[in-house]
């Protein structure tokens, strides 16, 4: 394939692989990138692992990228590039001479070397134990790396990698990352280092005085490293996006000449770290051999190692836009080359510092505490709708609440209203219920009168009549005032006595030659006919004849008797005079009413034939 035929894509892919490569064949180069569908990262796996990588995921499945960065290169002054007189720096030392001889070499030499790993190993925990750096032999350490970039840890999580990155990293250098320190001496004895992904509180000043004021040496005991974010690159880049905070990403390569060197003097430089920790910047790195560092290198655009650079938040560049467009990550500023010599070289700590107090922080700290405002206003006004919502939801319970109340009183009231109208109508209609049966029994009783008057009043005895007894002469009162004296005879029934009372009780339209001649409804005759009618009606005798008999004085009571004469009353022996006493179902009403009239009476003017 001709190169003038590529589209400007597949030019830059392959000018970006004949980079990584230092050249090669250009045909061969657009063969491979053909066969991985122009990608460049597959292309450079294929050339440096000898084998096809895993298929890509299929299209319909969804995942997670960072979005593309912005590159803000425009105050570095000629850290990449190497303008203003600076020296230009090599690439990585990888080739297909260096594939096909240099490789197999390492092959043969890692397993020559497999029976001296206990050796190794034995040698690794003294160094810790005394706290001394591991030597470094060119690019090679006791430290022991899988063969292959990443060819035995494609299955590891990023978390693990990263994890096994940074202890390798303190092996090599005997420091300890900053949130460890604290545990470094518990873990010593052992010979075993303490693992966290979790970054604790900082010790930086302390430890910082102890490398800047001890000259007997112990200033490499007291080595730290930065606390390293445990996790994928993509991971990454989104918490410092979300927590709105500076990243530094630092990428390393092991077969490089200047690794070691960047490591022990850069990574743990107490000014570097106190910078690192006093503006909270997140740091992240690994091997170039790992997947995940590999990928970030190629978004990162990295070519040379070791490498590190700067990303944050920063206004998306977009000129005649009326609005602000929304905040992207940006890559902040790139430094890669040698660590020496220590005032000038790219990636030097006090080069890096330099960068950030001059010119890195002061132009990006504005912009996110800008950032932070708006968000921890964000977060105060949501709050502060969450409040809102909670009152007004408190508000409309409570409304309810007493809605519901309401309801609940109206509907009592209206039962209670319900019920006092039902227990109304019903004390109406037993009123007239009664009312109706006091009319029936008035006009029962008022035919009972009439035939007594007919059959059981006698007649006054004639004077020098004895065939019924000695005569008596009886004064009745009515409750009304009325007065009348009957004579009767010592042998006559006391019924006729009460049937007499009765008879005064008897309207005047009711004449006596109308009165019925047989008992109503076909009752008996005489007293027994009363018994039985008492008895069907369910009264006493005083309730059926609605009165009785008092005697004025002393007071004594004349009650009716079935089969009793009038001379067998002791009090009205001789004659005498009576009280009428109506009685009602309110008896001591009657009785107070008929106990007046007593005490109204202090004269009967009555007289007995005695007399």
């Amino acid at each position: 394939m001709d190169i003038d035929s590529l589209s400007p894509a597949q030019k830059d892919a392959l000018a970006q692989l004949q980079a990584l490569t230092n050249g090669g064949d250009a045909e061969v180069a657009i063969s491979v990138l053909a066969s991985v569908d122009w990608d460049v990262q597959r292309a450079a796996e294929v050339v440096f692992d000898g084998v096809p990588p895993p298929p890509s995921p299929p299209a319909h499945e969804s995942t997670n990228h960072v979005e593309q960065f912005e590159i803000d290169d425009s105050e570095q002054d000629g850290l990449l590039n190497g303008p203003r007189g600076r020296r230009e720096f090599r690439p990585v030392e990888s080739s297909f001479f260096g594939t096909i001889i240099i490789r197999p070499l390492r092959i043969v030499f890692n397993i020559l070397a497999i029976p001296l790993y206990p050796l190794f190993s034995l040698l690794r925990f003294i160094f810790r134990a005394l706290r001394i750096p591991l030597p470094s032999f060119g690019s090679y350490s006791f430290s022991y790396r899988p063969l292959g970039p990443g060819r035995s840890r494609e299955s590891r999580d990023p978390k693990s990698v990263a994890e096994q990155w940074v202890r390798a990293l303190e092996e090599e250098t005997g420091a300890v990352c900053i949130s460890r320190s604290g545990n470094r001496k518990q873990s010593q004895g052992n010979g075993h280092g303490v693992a966290s992904g979790v970054a604790g509180p900082s010790t930086l000043t302390a430890r910082g005085s102890a490398w800047e004021e001890g000259s007997n040496g112990s200033a490499e005991s007291d080595k730290l490293l930065p606390d390293f974010f445990f996790g994928g690159y993509e991971e990454f880049a989104r918490t410092c996006q979300r927590d709105l905070k500076i990243g530094c990403v630092v990428i390393v390569s092991s077969e490089h000449d200047n690794d070691a060197e960047f490591k022990r003097s850069t990574l743990t430089d107490p000014s570097f770290l106190r910078n690192i920790q006093e503006n909270e910047i997140l740091v992240w790195g690994g091997d170039i051999r790992d997947r995940e560092a590999w990928s970030a290198a190629q978004k990162l655009q990295a070519t040379t190692y070791p490498f590190i650079a700067f990303i944050a938040l920063q206004p998306r560049r977009a000129p005649g836009s009326s609005s602000a467009p929304a905040p992207t990550m940006t890559i902040l500023s790139r430094h890669q080359g040698p660590s020496i010599p220590s005032t000038s070289a790219p990636t030097a700590a006090q080069t890096l510092v330099i960068h950030l107090n001059e010119q890195l922080l002061p132009r990006v700290t504005p912009f996110l505490n800008k950032l932070r405002l708006e968000a921890a206003e964000r977060e105060r006004e949501r709050a502060l709708r969450a409040e809102q919502d909670r009152a007004f939801e408190e508000s409309r319970h409570k409304d309810a609440e007493r809605i519901l109340q309401k309801r609940a009183a109206d509907a009592a009231a209206q039962d209670e209203k319900r019920r006092a109208a039902e227990a109304q109508a019903r004390a109406i209609e037993e009123e007239h219920k009664a009312e109706e049966a006091k009319k029936q029994w008035v006009a029962h009783r008022m035919e009972w009168r009439r035939w007594l008057r007919r059959g059981l009043v006698l007649r006054e005895p004639r004077p020098g009549e004895s065939g019924r007894g000695k005569t008596m002469r009886v004064g009745v009162r009515m409750p009304d005032g009325r007065r009348s004296v009957r004579f009767f005879g010592e042998s006559d029934p006391l019924t006729s006595l009460y049937a007499y009372v009765d008879s005064l009780l008897i309207p005047p339209e009711f004449v006596q030659d109308a009165d019925p001649v047989a008992p109503p409804q076909g009752g008996k005759e005489g007293e027994e006919g009363i018994v039985e009618n008492m008895q069907r009606t369910g009264r006493s005798p005083e309730k059926w004849w609605g009165f009785k008999l008092v005697l004025a004085y002393p007071r004594r009571e004349v009650p009716w008797e079935a089969g009793k004469k009038i001379g067998d009353i002791d009090v009205l022996k001789g004659g005498g005079q009576v009280v009428v006493e109506f009685v009602t179902d309110e008896d001591a009403k009657s009785k107070g009413k008929g106990r007046s009239s007593l005490e109204q009476d202090d004269d009967d003017e009555y007289h007995t034939e005695s007399d």
